[in-house]
């Protein structure tokens, strides 16, 4: 397995320094890992995507390890519902000009779990949105990866139901070993369940809180990798037992100073990939 880091993990210092991808590819480089990914909500005009990633490869000898995307497919609305289709798709062509080995795309974000009707109609938008991209990936050959987001998935019985309806090789899991938390479960239960399916794999961490309300397992909050309660070792134990050989790509999360938790999490990350 290769070492990665998102564009993302980096995202306030992104907006308040005005990095380029060139100095983000820079600051990523000097880390230590094999790989970046770059995220499209972050990169600006979709025009200028392809020669911005480019330049900030070559100058830098990273390896682009995904293009990550950024939508919300739950859209009771037809016009908006249409309109996060058509930009993922615009993004799919910087995916594939680029050749991104995998492009991270979303489901959609649920504000209640626990409504079983707003549930399954937010699946079935999400499904059909699915649906109509796999085909435009296939076209341009490009790996789709669901991430377990925003709720629709949120668990790996989640992500495995979506990308079984939708039974295409392009379309596969990105595993969040973090984010099965938001859905209750456990982030190494969740890998487990989808990583057969994986493409691509987010690290961060999250710390359990007390539950704040009825019918929460318990609340979360964003730390350094390695200093919550993810059990990061046993996910890539399931995930190298499945056979996965990709990217692990750091999604820093955690409140401390970019620059100190980044490193702090890498080193983390290091130690367990090295003793695998």
């Amino acid at each position: 397995m290769k070492k990665s880091v998102c564009h993302y993990s980096f995202h306030r210092t992104w907006t308040a320094e005005k990095w380029t991808c060139e100095r983000l590819a820079e600051e990523v480089k000097i880390l230590g890992v094999e790989g970046i990914d770059f995220h499209a909500g972050l990169l600006g005009a979709v025009e200028e995507a392809p020669g911005k990633i480019r330049a900030a490869l070559g100058k830098t000898g990273l390896t682009l390890s995904g293009l990550s995307m950024s939508n919300n497919f739950n859209q009771s609305d037809p016009a908006l519902l249409k309109n996060q289709i058509d930009t993922v798709k615009r993004w799919l062509q910087v995916a594939a000009e680029v050749k991104a080995p995998v492009s991270r795309i979303f489901g959609g974000h649920i504000q209640d779990r626990s409504n079983p009707v707003e549930l399954r109609q937010g699946f079935d938008r999400i499904i059909a949105a699915l649906g109509e991209l796999v085909q435009e990936a296939e076209k341009l050959g490009v790996i789709l990866a669901l991430e377990n987001h925003g709720g629709l998935p949120c668990t790996g019985e989640e992500q495995v139901e979506v990308i079984k309806k939708i039974n295409s090789k392009y379309l596969r899991a990105t595993i969040d070993v973090g984010n099965y938390l938001q859905g209750g479960q456990e982030g190494h239960v969740g890998t487990t369940i989808a990583a057969p399916f994986a493409a691509y794999v987010h690290f961060k961490d999250f710390r359990k809180k007390p539950a704040s309300k009825t019918g929460s397992r318990w609340d979360l909050e964003s730390c350094t990798v390695g200093q919550g309660d993810i059990q990061h070792r046993q996910c890539l134990e399931v995930l190298k037992k499945a056979g996965y050989n990709g990217f692990i790509a750091l999604e820093y999360e955690g409140a401390d100073d970019e620059k100190i938790g980044i490193p702090q999490s890498l080193a983390y990350m290091n130690t367990i990939m090295l003793n695998l």
